[in-house]
Order: structure tokens, then sequence, then C-alpha cells
């Protein structure tokens, strides 16, 4: 999980947020252990838990708690120093359920379930 931690917090440019990112990432990482009826976490989905952690990390640092709007992201912002994004995103509450986001990738995490007989 380390790389995957590293790689998340270099994409988004921030220094002291590994507990809340790493956060994001067990979710992630757990929701499709139990899915998958897995005891590991299958590497070929690392990326999906790199954009499922980034989304997380850029929704909740910039909505106001308990409101469900939209999230539009132009820059972050660490340890006081704040850091534009080259692209624009719109981030909403359901691109942030971890339930919403595995549905919609369902096709591909089904290919890492063991199958029990």
């Amino acid at each position: 999980m380390n790389d995957i931690l590293e790689e998340v917090m270099e994409q988004l440019h921030v220094n002291n947020e590994e507990d809340k990112i790493k956060g994001y990432i067990d979710l992630f990482q757990n929701k499709i252990k139990s899915i998958c009826k897995r005891d590991d976490f299958p590497e070929k989905l690392n990326y999906m838990c790199i954009e499922f952690a980034k989304k997380c990390y850029l929704y909740y640092s910039n909505i106001d708690e308990g409101s469900n709007q939209k999230v539009e992201v132009t820059s972050a912002s660490d340890n006081g120093q704040s850091v534009g994004l080259k692209s624009t995103e719109i981030i909403t509450a359901s691109d942030v359920d971890v339930d919403k986001y595995c549905n919609r990738n369902m096709n591909e995490i089904a290919n890492y379930a063991y199958m029990g007989w």
C-alpha cells in the first residue's frame, strides 16, 4: 500500500495527509477484497485505487461538511501552500461513494474475483 499512498500524495502534491489518504485507500481495497472474496488486493487494480483516493481527498477537502453538492476542483493546498491543477474536475458525492464507484467499474473488478464452488 505504501506505493499507492506515495503515488496519491505525489499526484496531489501533498505532504501531511497520510492518515486521511490511507483511510480512502483502505476503504477501497477492503471493498475490492470483499467483492472478489480475496485476502489480498489485486495489484492490477492499483490505478483504480489511486483514482478513488484522489477523488475522495479532493472532494472532502473542498466541500462543506454535510453538503451533497458537486465540487469543482481547480487547486489543492497542503500545509498552507496552494498548488494549481492543470485541469478542472467536477467531483460529485457519487464519485466518492465506494459502492457506486465499484459498481461503475464492476466489469473490470469481476476479473479478479475468486470463484466459489
